[in-house]
């Protein structure tokens, strides 16, 4: 494996991302940047070498004005890339108030989307959800579900729909994030971080990395196979990495 991609990766979290994105290189570790808005990948995209992806985090929706103006800036970027994230739903106590603009906003991006689109997707107690609003659009853009936490049964069928689950290390503390990693065809599994936490963050380009190798150590362990190959393969099929 010549490079480890981080498929989910804040990049407009960090203070100085070419820093980060040349040391990251550096150690042959690739990210997909995940943005929060339209208008953010805008200012963002091109900036350093990394794949960015055209996101609309349902946590950074607030009303309606904002919706129709930041979908409007969604079509005018969409020709720029064909990775999609971070969007999704968050049906939780604190986010569900707003679900049915997040609904709106989430129709709203899977109706333009084609089967080149790679798509990032949050789901918090929303997992049926967003498969039911996937065959609703009957998109055929890939969908990889970023720290799955729905139940067995979603994930099969998300697995069923031709979906992926991109693994980080907070997901293999849980006995149930393991049995998940085990549940899924391995040529169904990517890395992910989904560091920094939070805007004003500057990194330790070696802690990401090291996290990306225990995390594929530990995905490698729970499958009883070395998982580089596989996930080399998959990365580079859906992301060029």
């Amino acid at each position: 494996m010549t490079v480890l991609l981080d498929t989910h990766f804040h990049l407009d979290f960090v203070t100085d991302p070419a820093r980060i994105v040349a040391s990251l290189s550096d150690a042959k570790v690739a990210v997909v940047a995940q943005t929060l808005l339209p208008s953010a990948f805008l200012a963002q995209e091109g900036a350093t070498p990394a794949r960015y992806a055209l996101g609309f985090h349902p946590w950074w929706i607030t009303d309606e004005r904002q919706v129709e103006g930041e979908l409007a800036v969604f079509a005018e970027a969409l020709p720029r890339t064909r990775f999609i994230g971070e969007i999704g739903l968050d049906l939780g106590p604190r986010r569900a108030a707003n679900a049915p603009l997040q609904r709106r906003v989430l129709d709203g991006i899977l109706s333009r989307l084609g089967e080149h689109h790679v798509m990032s997707i949050h789901a918090v107690r929303a997992a049926t959800d967003v498969l039911d609003a996937l065959d609703a659009s009957g998109t055929q853009a890939t969908p990889v579900f970023h720290w799955f936490s729905g139940t067995s049964d979603e994930l099969t069928r998300l697995v069923r729909r031709g979906g992926y689950v991109s693994i980080n290390p907070r997901m293999l503390e849980s006995k149930r994030g393991r049995a998940f990693v085990r549940q899924v065809p391995a040529g169904r599994l990517l890395l992910e971080t989904d560091l920094p936490e939070g805007p004003g963050s500057a990194p330790d380009p070696e802690a990401v990395t090291a996290a990306l190798h225990a995390t594929l150590d530990k995905i490698s362990q729970l499958r009883g196979r070395d998982m580089r190959p596989v996930i080399a393969q998959t990365q580079a099929q859906l992301y060029g990495a």
